[in-house]
Parts: C-alpha cells; structure tokens; sequence
C-alpha cells in the first residue's frame, strides 16, 4: 500500500514539472522570434530609405527570415489554441511583410473587426495597408491606432504617396512626430518639393540632416541644389557619403562634372569601376565618356559611350553624348540622325534641341537651326563659359539670315562667357562694318586677331578697316600677313597692291593688280584700284615731263574707271577718281561733272585742289572750308588749307614727302602732287563675310537623378498567443491499477516493488 501511495504521488510532481517546463519553453520561443524580428526590421526600413529593394534580397536577411519562420512554427505548435487566431493572423502577416509579399499580408487582415482588440493589431494593419497601396484604409487605422509609435509619420507618408500635398501639410501643421531620426523633417521636405516650394523643401531636409545624417538626405537635398543651380553646395554634399555608398558616389561624380571639373570627375568614376559593384556601372561608363569629352579626348569619350551602351538602354543622355562627338568632327548628319532620334523618343529633352540646332547650322540650314534654338532656350544658361560656342552658332546663324540685332545680342552673351572667344569678336565686327561703325568694328577684330592669327579672312578685314582710316603703314603688315596664309585671297591681294602703292612701290603695285584684273575682270574694286595705281605712275611721268607716257597712263586710269562704274554703277565714289582724271587731262567741267555726282568730303577736297590750280583761290577756300567743316580733324584738308594760305610752295612740299618717311600725312600724295596739294583717291575694297567651322564644344548632357520617395517607418510588432487554461490549475489524481511485474531473479513472486530512496 504504501508503494502504491507513493508512485502515485510521484506520477503527479512529473506532470506539474512537465506543464511548468512546456510554458518556459513557449514564452522563450516567443522571445526568440520578437528578437528575430527586431533584428530583420532596420534592414527592411534601411531598404526603403535607400530605395534599394535588393537590401531584402540579400542573403543574411533571407537566412534571418528563414530562422524567423522556423521560431514562428516551432512557437505556433506548442502554444497555439483557438482563441488566439487574431494573433495568429496578425504574426503570420508580419512574417509575409517581412518576406515583401505585402498584398497577402493585407489581405489576412483586412475584414477583421478590430475594435475589441489591443490597439497594435489596427496599427499593423495600416502598416500592410500602406505597403499595399492602400492609402485611405492605411490613414484610417493609424488614426485609431493609439499604440502605433510612428502612426502620424505614417500617415503624412500615406497623404504624399496618394499626392495629396495640401492635406498632407495640413495634417502636419497640426501634429508632430518624436523620435523619428529625421524622417518627419525629410517627407515634410517632400511635400514642400512636390508642391513647387523648393527652398522650404532644403530647409526641412536640412533639419532632418541635423537629427540624423542619412545617405538618402544627403542625396535628396544634393539633387535639389543641383536642379537649383547650387552646385557646390551638391557636390558637398555627396562627397559626404560617397564613400560608403556607391549610388552617392555616382551622383558626386555627375557634379564634378556640371562643375565642369572633369579630371577629378574621371577619377571618382574610376574609382568606382575598380569595385566589385556593378549596379551603377553603365552611369559610370557614361560618365567616363562625358569626362572625356569634357577633356577633348574625343575618340577615348567614344570609347566609352560605346562601353555605356551595352549596359544602358537608349537614354537621352548617352545617345546626345555620342552625337556631341560626331559634332566635334563635324559629321553633322550623323549627329543630326542621333539627335532627331531622341527627340522624337523625348520631346522635352532640351539638350538634343540644342544639338541638332548646331547640326542644322553644319549643314548652312539656319532658319530650321533658329527654329531648335528657340525651343531649346530654356536651356540656354548665359552664366555657363561652356555655352559660349552655342551662343555663337546661334548668333552667325541670326547674322546670316539678316537678323542683325537677334546676332548683335547673342555675340556679346558669347564674348561675356568668354572674352577670349575670338569668333563671337570677328563676329560682332561683322556686324559694326555693315551698321558703318568702323572705329567699334576694328576695336573687335583687333581682339580677334590676339586669340586666332591663322584666319586670313580676319587679317584682309582688318587691313581694310585700317585702309578706311588711311593707316597705311600699320596695314602693311597686316595684308602681308593675310597674303601669307592664303595668296589666293583676293580681298587680300588687293588690299596688299593698295600699301605697296602707298609704300612708293608703284612698279610692284601695278604689276600685282595687272595680274589680279586678268584673273578676277568682274571685280569692279580691282579695276577702280588698278586706276588709281595708273593715275600715280601718271603723275611720276608728268613730274619727269614725260608727257606722252603720263597721257596714256591716264587713259588707262580713265578706262578702268568707267569699267568699274559699269560693272558696279551703284559705287558713286568711283567718280571722285574719274574727276581726277579728267583734271588731269585739264577736262574741268567734265571733272567738276564727277565731282558733283558723290558730293563726299573727299570730292569736295578735290575740287578745291582744282580751283587752286586754276587760280581760282577764293572758290578754292570755299570748298576746302566745307570739306573742314565736315572733318576738322581731316589730316589732308589741314595740310591743303595750310598750303592754299600761304601760296605755292611745290618744290619745298615735294622736298618734304621725300625726305621725310614719317610725314604724318599721305606721302604719296605729296610725293607724286603735280601742283604741292594732295588729291584723295577713294581706294576700293571688299570686306568677307566670316565664317568659322564652330568648335562645336556642347555643354555635357549631365545625368539628371530624379530619385523622389518618401520614407515610411515600419515597427512591425508580434503579438503573443494567450496563456493556456490549465496551466494553472490543478491536474485531478489518477488512479492507477497494480501491475505484476516479474523481477529478475525471482521466480513466482508478484506486486510491485517500490525502489530504494536514499
């Protein structure tokens, strides 16, 4: 009996051991996978303030998911009973959140009625609601969810996703949210950006740097300075987390190079392509390319876009980065084809305008090339150096189809971004010979000429200039300069003939313009210059008395005079020279005629220095007076009044001009003077329109991050089954029958024998 009592009494202290130990072990289970799921949580928030999925993808957190669901199971199968099916529900769809299935998650819990429930069940569920898109539902439960920590930040995020800007600004002029390591700041700064208030927007992602200093606050108020054109500041702020973070790293790179610093931008792009990390490696390709370019390094850029151009599809960026290389070796219809193409893939991408405005002026098409550069001049940046080409293919396009004022105003942006941009100088020249500016036109091309000395258009234009200003001497050099890059320059060629003449190279001078009149007979300035050379050799045979040979000479003056009055009867001046002539031959009114037809100050000096040597000194006085009065300033008509006041004096003026070679007035014309006066000769002369093959320099197509998102916070809890009904209570005593157990060594003894305690 007594063994009896006290194997029933042993029986019963195992069972209370045995429940007691089964709700240890549950509660430590339970324990694990809260703890599992604190560790997987920073991981799963981390892959939405990065916006970087494949943070879930990787292996340690689908190993801790994987442990996650075996500490749930093993949980659920000791201590699951029916009355637990919300918790099992509400455990099971954090699990499938966790595991980015968010659809399903919601789903388990969306028909449940909650309101009887611990508050944290609704707030989970508005954290499956916001996962799934489900905005309304997500604001719904967060503003009956009083236990939910993060529930007002939440809800900000629901109203920005679903775009509801005003609502979501209002909701946060009301509210607050503590302990949200700046992500309050950061989406309130979205709402400010989505809703056109980027400078507020900076303000709030400043303040959210300020509790937290994130990647994903760097990177968003660095890609608003950028479109702010607050570069620097950008680029500050990637560096700061470039090192750590290959994304930020490519965006730091892409700054450095609308910094135009493109060695320091290759480098960061190298650094980064010596790196295991691939996800970024076509922008780095890319952006090795532009750095390149940027570099003149044109066929090393080409290189690399072709490299870009097997790891990224066709974006707007890289096919307009390869046609800025073929713009650079003036293939403009090939760059005109890649252009077009992005175009009609993207209307609004400006940069392709742009760049097929300059291949349509590759192609003399300016009216279609204006047509791009108006629809691109949002793009346009006056304060870019880097623009300055563009601003001068615009304006020679402008220049070209007459549009003077539209080139005059687009030259001087071009010269304002570069002083030293001696197209935008010739260019605005250009402009001042046609408006007769010619002092102003001069002063531009004298520049021009400081930064490119291997254009001889340039050179025979500024000889010209220095002809209208009778600076003989100084455009010596000029034309010689000219005549020495190109002899086939004919504007060169006769402004070299007019300075060997007014150099007393009158033997040189005549035999260069017999050859230009043979080979260019339809140009009227060579016949008008052949005779006035004629005229001067002329007089040399007259002062030496040889009057036969100066009487020809001044036929042949007479006959290439009115060969360039019938080829160009518009060229009034040309008269001035014939009334010379006609003087000459002692035909007055026939001279007077042709004076009186370009009634210039030039024709009137002439006709004064007729009337003098009639004798005729008060008619003489009269016209020399007007001339003066037109120009006080006149060197010729100072010296011819100065020569009128005090009489005839020929042989002492003729002394003058050939002893002294640096008289200050025209020492030709003193030299070769029949009567001590000087007779003006208008020379003729044709200014070229400049053209230049373009550098073709294009402002780099920088990649554009448009990398907008808000950050939610997800605190996903685990809610613990309840405890079960009789782990508290009293277990009711068994009876137990005896057995007969056989003992070894025994032979027909039954019962039970108790053991021995010690």
């Amino acid at each position: 009996m007594v063994q009896k009592t006290y194997l029933l009494v042993l029986s019963s202290i195992w069972l209370m051991l045995t429940l007691l130990s089964l709700g240890e072990a549950t509660a430590q289970e339970f324990g694990e996978c809260q703890r599992l799921v604190k560790d997987l949580l920073p991981v799963f928030n981390r892959s939405f303030e990065e916006n970087n999925p494949a943070l879930l993808r990787e292996k340690s957190y689908q190993r801790g998911i994987r442990e996650l669901q075996a500490a749930y199971s093993l949980y659920h199968k000791h201590a699951f009973e029916p009355s637990d099916s919300v918790q099992q529900m509400n455990n099971e769809a954090v699990i499938l959140a966790l595991l980015g299935n968010y659809q399903k998650a919601f789903h388990i819990m969306e028909d449940l009625d909650l309101n009887d429930q611990e508050p944290h069940f609704r707030y989970n569920r508005g954290l499956f609601a916001l996962l799934s898109g489900k905005y309304d539902a997500a604001r719904n439960d967060f503003g009956q969810a009083a236990g939910g920590t993060h529930a007002n930040l939440n809800t900000i995020v629901a109203f920005g996703k679903q775009k509801k800007y005003s609502e979501a600004a209002d909701f946060a002029a009301g509210n607050s949210s503590k302990n949200s390591g700046g992500k309050w700041n950061y989406n309130l700064g979205m709402i400010h950006k989505y809703s056109g208030r980027t400078e507020d927007a900076i303000e709030e992602v400043t303040a959210a740097i300020r509790q937290k200093d994130e990647m994903a606050y760097r990177l968003q108020r660095g890609d608003m300075l950028m479109r702010t054109g607050n570069e620097k500041r950008a680029v500050k702020d990637f560096e700061k987390v470039a090192r750590t973070h290959p994304k930020a790293q490519i965006r730091y790179a892409n700054a450095l190079l609308s910094l135009n610093q493109f060695g320091a931008a290759k480098a960061v792009f190298s650094t980064y392509l010596e790196t295991d990390d691939r996800t970024f490696r076509g922008d780095a390709y890319l952006g090795m390319a532009h750095s390149h370019y940027g570099l003149k390094q044109i066929s090393e850029a080409q290189r690399y876009y072709k490299l870009a151009s097997t790891l990224k599809r066709e974006t707007p960026a890289l096919q307009s980065g390869i046609a800025n290389t073929h713009l650079s070796k003036r293939e403009y219809q090939t760059a005109f084809t890649l252009f077009d193409r992005v175009i009609k893939k993207d209307s609004t991408y400006l940069p392709a305008y742009l760049g097929r405005a300059v291949s349509y002026y590759g192609q003399q098409k300016y009216d279609l090339a204006l047509k791009d550069f108006k629809k691109a001049e949002k793009a346009l940046d006056e304060h870019n150096r880097f623009f300055a080409d563009l601003f001068v293919t615009k304006a020679f396009s402008e220049y070209y189809l007459k549009k003077t004022s539209e080139a005059q105003d687009d030259f001087q942006k071009a010269i304002k971004l570069d002083a030293t941009r001696y197209e935008a100088l010739a260019g605005m020249s250009g402009i001042m010979i046609d408006q007769k500016r010619y002092s102003e036109a001069g002063t531009f091309l004298s520049k021009a000429l400081q930064y490119e000395q291997g254009y001889d258009l340039m050179w025979s234009n500024y000889g010209n200039l220095l002809l209208h200003f009778d600076m003989y001497k100084k455009s010596y050099n000029v034309f010689k300069k000219a005549v020495s890059l190109n002899p086939s320059n004919v504007n060169a060629q006769n402004g070299w003939g007019v300075v060997l003449l007014e150099n007393d190279q009158l033997d040189k001078s005549m035999a260069l313009f017999d050859s230009l009149v043979r080979e260019k007979p339809d140009l009227p300035f060579l016949h008008n210059n052949h005779g006035i050379v004629q005229a001067y050799i002329g007089n040399r045979h007259d002062q030496k008395h040889q009057v036969n040979e100066a009487n020809a000479r001044y036929d042949g003056a007479f006959e290439d005079f009115k060969k360039a009055m019938e080829a160009a009867p518009s060229r009034k001046f040309y008269n001035v020279n014939q009334g010379n002539v006609y003087r000459y031959l002692e035909k007055y009114d026939e001279a007077k005629l042709s004076y009186q037809t370009y009634q210039d100050k030039s024709a009137l000096n002439n006709t004064a220095v007729m009337y003098a040597g009639q004798e005729r000194i008060k008619d003489a006085k009269y016209y020399l007076g007007v001339a003066l009065q037109i120009d006080s300033l006149h060197r010729v008509f100072q010296y011819n009044m100065t020569v009128l006041a005090k009489g005839k004096q020929k042989e002492m003026m003729r002394l003058v001009a050939s002893a002294d070679e640096n008289s200050p007035f025209s020492d030709i014309g003193i030299k070769y003077s029949r009567d001590g006066f000087v007779t003006i000769y208008l020379y003729d002369y044709e200014y070229d329109v400049l053209t230049f093959p373009g550098r073709h320099y294009m402002p780099l197509p920088v990649a554009e991050y448009k990398e907008d998102y808000f950050i939610p916070e997800y605190d996903f809890k685990l809610i613990a089954y309840g405890k079960k009904k009789n782990e508290g209570e009293k277990k009711k005593r068994v009876k137990y029958r005896s057995q007969k157990v056989k003992l070894p060594g025994s032979r027909n003894r039954a019962g039970t024998r108790c053991p021995v305690l010690f």
